[in-house]
């Protein structure tokens, strides 16, 4: 608990420094004196009630302000109406404008160096001021022809959550565990069978027995899903970094007046250091629900504590030099502060 207090105060540290680009943007809209006003249709990869989403519709309204209305973002949903999965390739296609909130390793199909993004050690400011945010616009720029706009919440860890009990490592082997493409390769160091499944199906599979258990953010999402109902475990210590970002087409992001790009970029940057506060805080509330619920917390011993994460960074790593060798570059970069 000190150690996530201290955490918060160096966050609110980092959310006055955002003040200052706060106070000098927002102040001034942008000068494009165009007509027109341009809406763009953008969707999330986990539903409008998500808590990851909470902070959209303030972050669409000052985007709009910003802008003097001449940006409306039209935010349509998420899943329902275009699949997770399925989302990178519409963006793609243009058909639609942004993802405004999206985990990057949901793209792997299209850009597999995004699986990098959640080995990163580094918090959004961070990573802007160490020019990594430029590395991963290349990616996507290149592989998905999306513009990266930032990632609004970082330091955000990864937990499993079970339905049987775990004493060790071992205990994982032959596991059925709901998982994405960032961790298939962890889970199957680990002996587990990962089944790669979207959010909205989690509860149903953990309610009949499709899985044994799932990997998710720690804590702040699991009440809002629901899951805590059916999910009896939380396994200590937890791994990774949620490896989130807001998308743009990028024909649709060179087609914008140049200020209203500015206005775009500068708003999600606010957002980076006022949404990681607002989640960081939540997670307390979170897993005090989840408590009252009855999830347990499992502290693995050390010694396997110790393991598991280095086997989730170590054959995660293996496998994104396996299919993106040139990312090699970049891990003394992103793993180091």
């Amino acid at each position: 608990m000190q150690k996530n207090r201290l955490m918060v105060r160096l966050l609110f540290a980092a959310l006055f420094i955002m003040a200052g680009v706060f106070s000098t943007t927002l102040l001034s809209p942008v000068t494009s004196q165009a007509a027109d006003v341009i809406e763009l249709k953008a969707v999330t990869s986990f539903p409008k009630s998500a808590v990851d989403n909470l902070a959209l519709p303030d972050l669409i309204k000052l985007v709009e302000k910003k802008t003097n209305g001449q940006i409306k973002i039209k935010y349509v949903g998420g899943p329902e109406v275009v699949k997770t999965f399925d989302q990178a390739e519409a963006l793609r296609r243009g058909n639609i404008d942004m993802i405004l909130f999206t985990p990057l390793g949901y793209l792997k199909s299209l850009a597999p160096e995004l699986q990098a993004k959640g080995l990163s050690k580094l918090t959004a400011w961070e990573e802007r001021a160490k020019g990594v945010n430029e590395i991963w616009d290349k990616i996507l720029q290149e592989k998905v022809g999306a513009k990266y706009l930032g990632n609004i919440h970082s330091v955000v860890d990864f937990s499993i959550y079970t339905n049987k009990k775990v004493s060790g490592l071992a205990d994982f082997k032959g596991m059925k565990i709901r998982a994405m493409p960032l961790y298939t390769a962890f889970l199957q160091k680990l002996g587990a069978k990962p089944i790669i499944i979207p959010p909205t199906d989690i509860y149903t599979a953990m309610q009949r027995g499709v899985v044994d258990g799932f990997i998710f953010s720690t804590d702040f999402e699991v009440p809002n899903w629901g899951w805590h109902e059916v999910s009896k475990y939380k396994i200590i210590p937890g791994f990774f970094q949620l490896e989130n970002g807001t998308l743009i087409n990028l024909k649709k992001f060179n087609s914008l007046p140049k200020d209203c790009q500015q206005a775009l970029e500068t708003c999600v940057e606010i957002f980076e250091g006022m949404d990681t506060v607002r989640i960081i805080q939540t997670k307390d509330k979170a897993w005090e629900i989840m408590q009252a619920a009855g999830v347990q917390e499992i502290v693995l011993p050390d010694e396997d504590a110790k393991k598991l994460v280095e086997i989730a960074e170590s054959a995660t790593w293996e496998a994104v030099l396996k299919d993106a060798p040139e990312m090699a570059e970049i891990r003394e970069l992103i793993t180091t502060k």
